[in-house]
C-alpha cells in the first residue's frame, strides 16, 4: 500500500518536472526567436550593403574602362589627324567627317549580337567576350562640344598683356587708336556674352511670365563686370564698377583665376541660375582650338550673323541636316558657301571681314574638333555609376618669332660664287598679299595628346 502511494507520487513529481522543463523550453524558444530573427535579419542586411558596396566599387571601375577606352580613341584621333596634316596629298582624300568616326560612334558592352551579322562577325565577338574581364555593363559615348565660346576669354591676364605688348613692340606696330579699340569691342567673348544673355532672356520672357515678370529690365553689364572681376588677375582692372562690392557684401572670396568648371559661376553673388541655365549650351569653360561649325546652334548663329531672320535660320538648318542630303562643312569656306551664294545672307565682303575680326578677338571657326564630353554609364547588379569627363585636344604650341638685333637685320656682303650660289638654291619670293594669307591659312595646326580637364561624377 504505502509502495503504491510512493511510485504514484513519484509520478506526479516527475509529471510536474516535465511541465516545467517543456515550459522552460518553450520560454527559450519564444526568447531566442525574435533575437534569431533579427539577428538573420541584419545578416541579410549587410550582405546586402556588402554586395552593392562591391557592385558600386565594379561599377566604378567599369565606368572608368569606358573612360580609358574614349581615352584611347581620342588618341587615335589625334593620331590620324596630324598624320593628315602633315601630308597634304593624304588630306585631299580624307575628309574630316570620315575623321570623326574613330571617335563619334556610341560603344556598348556587352556587344550586342544581331541577326543580320555573318558567322565570322559573331565568332569575334564571342572571342572578345570570352576574353574580356569587365563586370556588368558598359554605355559609353563621346559628343562635340566645340560649338561653344570658352568664357576664360573675358580674363584680363597681366601677363597676357605684357606678351600681347612686347609682340607688338617686335612686329612694330602701333598701338590701336580708340576708334579701333571701339570696333573690335564688337567681335570680342564679352559682346558675345552680352547678346547671347540679352537674345535668351527675351526670347525666354516671350513663353514664360513668370520668368519675364522676374526678371524683366534686369541689367545685363554688371553681372558681366562681376564675372570678370571674378577671374581676372589682381591689380589688372582699373575700375570695377562695384564688382567688387558684391563679394565683399555677400561675403564671397573671388577667385581670381580662370574657370575650371561651369559649375562655378553658380557662386557669383548677383547671377541667377535660371539665367546660367539659359546660356550653358552656348559657353563653356574648357578652350577649344576652333568652334565647330558642324556643331552650330541657332542661338551661336544668331550671335555671328546679328542681322539673321528667323526664316534664314530655319532655312539654314533645313539645308545642313537635310535627311536625304546632310551637309557636313569640311572648311570655313564651305560655310562661306552657304552663307554668301545659296542662303545670300551676306555678302563675301562682309563675311570675310566680320570672321577675320572674329579670328583677332581669338574666336576662330572650322571644322575640327578638340573639346569633347565623354559619357561612361556602367551598371553591375544593382549599382550604375555616372561619369562625365571634359577632354581637349590642346594645340602643339608653335614656336615664338625671336626678335632680329641689329646686326642681323643688316645684309651681308657676299662674295661672288656665294650669291651665285644662293641665287640657285633659294627661289623667288612672292611678296603678294594673297601669298602671305594663303601662307598662314595654310599653317599646319597639330594636335597634342587628349587630356581630361574636368571629371564629374553622379
Amino acid at each position: 500500500m504505502k509502495l503504491n502511494k510512493y511510485n504514484s507520487l513519484k509520478k506526479v513529481l516527475y509529471s510536474e518536472r516535465g511541465s516545467i522543463a517543456i515550459m522552460m523550453v518553450m520560454s527559450t524558444i519564444l526568447i531566442l526567436t525574435p533575437i534569431i530573427i533579427n539577428f538573420t535579419y541584419d545578416t541579410s542586411i549587410n550582405k546586402l550593403k556588402t554586395m552593392n558596396k562591391e557592385d558600386r566599387f565594379k561599377a566604378k571601375l567599369t565606368a572608368e574602362s569606358g573612360l580609358k577606352f574614349a581615352m584611347a580613341r581620342l588618341r587615335l584621333y589625334q593620331e590620324a589627324y596630324n598624320f593628315l596634316q602633315k601630308n597634304s596629298s593624304a588630306k585631299d582624300m580624307v575628309k574630316q567627317e570620315t575623321l570623326d568616326l574613330i571617335w563619334n560612334f556610341p560603344f556598348v558592352y556587352p556587344i550586342p549580337v544581331t541577326e543580320q551579322m555573318n558567322a565570322i562577325q559573331k565568332n569575334a565577338i564571342k572571342e572578345f567576350m570570352e576574353e574580356t574581364v569587365l563586370d556588368g555593363q558598359l554605355q559609353l559615348t563621346i559628343e562635340n562640344i566645340s560649338n561653344k565660346i570658352n568664357l576664360n576669354k573675358l580674363r584680363i591676364s597681366l601677363l597676357n598683356l605684357a606678351i600681347q605688348e612686347n609682340d607688338r613692340i617686335n612686329a612694330g606696330k602701333e598701338e590701336p587708336s580708340e576708334a579701333e579699340r571701339e570696333e573690335n569691342l564688337e567681335y570680342n567673348a564679352e559682346t558675345q556674352l552680352f547678346n547671347a544673355v540679352k537674345n535668351a532672356i527675351e526670347k525666354k520672357s516671350e513663353t514664360d511670365d513668370n520668368f519675364n515678370a522676374q526678371f524683366y529690365g534686369i541689367e545685363i553689364s554688371p553681372l558681366i563686370n562681376e564675372l570678370r572681376y571674378f577671374i581676372s588677375d589682381p591689380e589688372s582692372i582699373e575700375d570695377t564698377a562695384g564688382a567688387d562690392r558684391e563679394f565683399v557684401d555677400k561675403g564671397i572670396v573671388p577667385k581670381r583665376a580662370p574657370l575650371t568648371s561651369f559649375n562655378e559661376l553658380y557662386t557669383l553673388p548677383s547671377w541667377p541660375d535660371q539665367i546660367l541655365k539659359l546660356i550653358e549650351n552656348e559657353f563653356t569653360v574648357h578652350g577649344a582650338i576652333m568652334i565647330d561649325l558642324n556643331k552650330i546652334t541657332d542661338k551661336l548663329l544668331k550671335l555671328l550673323i546679328p542681322d539673321i531672320t528667323e526664316e534664314d535660320i530655319e532655312e539654314f538648318f533645313k539645308y545642313k541636316n537635310d535627311p536625304d542630303d546632310p551637309k557636313y562643312f569640311n572648311s570655313l569656306d564651305d560655310f562661306k558657301n552657304y552663307i554668301v551664294n545659296i542662303g545670300n545672307i551676306m555678302t563675301e565682303a562682309n563675311f570675310t571681314e566680320r570672321f577675320n575680326k572674329f579670328a583677332s578677338q581669338g574666336l576662330k571657326f572650322g571644322h575640327s574638333p578638340s573639346l569633347f564630353k565623354v559619357l561612361c554609364t556602367a551598371t553591375v547588379g544593382r549599382s550604375t555609376f555616372n561619369l562625365t569627363a571634359y577632354v581637349t585636344l590642346p594645340a602643339q604650341p608653335s614656336p615664338r618669332p625671336r626678335p632680329k638685333k641689329e646686326d642681323e637685320s643688316k645684309p651681308e656682303e657676299n662674295t661672288e660664287s656665294e650669291q651665285r650660289d644662293s641665287d640657285e638654291e633659294v627661289p623667288p619670293a612672292n611678296n603678294s598679299t594673297n601669298s602671305s594669307t594663303e601662307n598662314k591659312e595654310d599653317q599646319k595646326t597639330l594636335l597634342l595628346k587628349p587630356r581630361v580637364v574636368e571629371i564629374i561624377i553622379g
